[in-house]
């Protein structure tokens, strides 16, 4: 047998040939660094535009929601007037007697024998009673009344309006309204006026459909201060909504006595045609609302049902 002798490499050759690992050089790291910045500017390019789109249309989307709502919110109360009491003092205010109850009423006896029409109250102490023939009212609603009001044709030289100078504070004076401090109760189907304004009032008119309107509160909005702030480029107007328990010739508007509906207005115009024989009146409500130098604008017309 012959021994053969194996040859042993050195121990540093074999430690040498198990690295095959190398390192980045400046360059190359360079050249990563430049391929990803290009490829961060190529897709920044590409999704900057549908990003700041979206951005742009939510707030518009938001405009419009805001000043949406300001005006529904304005033409549900419109709708609710009670006839020829809707007015707008000037361009930027308009105001209403709101309806809280509504009937029909049979002419009343007045503490005699003969019924007459338009309704009248006996001189105090006797009740002034008027019989309502629309079931569906309650008794509490019915307390809750300030004003009745009987065939409103509107406010002219006549006096035939709920508005001063044309109402009238003597309860001794025919009027289409009842004056301040009369209380109303009702039961039974029949409605009683209290109070020492009631005794010996008389309403100015007979309803030919014998339909009367209770009343609880005058609604006003007011457009204060429209315009643009040119540093933020936002709206600096406001339309306060507010309600007042008196009837008034004017009235005011802070925030004290009024709360804030709508802001960012840029520009508001409130404009109301009164009805002709030939078509009804018209509320045109024109708003704008600005925020961050993007405006939108919005109209809205609402057709007033003054038929009293």
């Amino acid at each position: 047998m012959c021994n053969q002798a194996l040859a042993i490499p050195p121990s540093g050759a074999l430690a040498s040939s198990g690295r095959g690992e190398r390192g980045f050089t400046l360059v190359e790291l360079i050249m990563v660094i430049a391929l990803s910045a290009l490829v961060a500017v190529l897709i920044s390019s590409v999704l900057s535009n549908p990003l700041q789109g979206f951005v742009d249309q939510s707030r518009r989307a938001e405009l419009v929601d805001l000043a949406s709502g300001a005006l529904n919110r304005m033409a549900r109360d419109v709708r609710l007037a009670v006839p020829n009491t809707l007015r707008t003092p000037n361009a930027q205010t308009v105001e209403l007697l709101a309806i809280h109850e509504a009937g029909r009423y049979r002419a009343n006896l007045a503490g005699g024998v003969v019924r007459h029409d338009p309704p009248r109250c006996p001189p105090s102490p006797q009740a002034c009673v008027i019989d309502v023939l629309s079931p569906g009212m309650t008794p509490a609603r019915v307390a809750d009344a300030r004003w009745m009001v009987l065939y409103n044709i509107g406010m002219d030289t006549t006096g035939d309006s709920v508005w001063p100078p044309f109402n009238s504070s003597d309860a001794a004076t025919p009027a289409v309204v009842t004056p301040n401090g009369v209380g109303f109760a009702f039961n039974a189907g029949v409605m009683t006026l209290s109070g020492a304004a009631a005794s010996g009032f008389r309403f100015k008119f007979a309803s030919p459909q014998r339909r009367f309107y209770l009343a609880r509160e005058v609604l006003g909005y007011h457009c204060d201060n429209p315009g643009t702030d040119a540093t933020t480029g936002h709206g600096t107007g406001v339309i306060r909504r507010a309600s007042f328990t008196s009837l008034a010739s004017s009235y005011t508007y802070g925030a004290g006595n009024s709360s804030l509906l709508v802001d960012s207005v840029s520009r508001c115009t409130f404009t109301y045609e009164p009805g002709t024989n030939t078509r009804g009146a018209l509320l045109t409500l024109r708003l704008g609302v600005k925020r961050q130098g993007e405006e939108i604008m919005l109209m809205q017309q609402v057709h007033v049902d003054n038929a009293p």
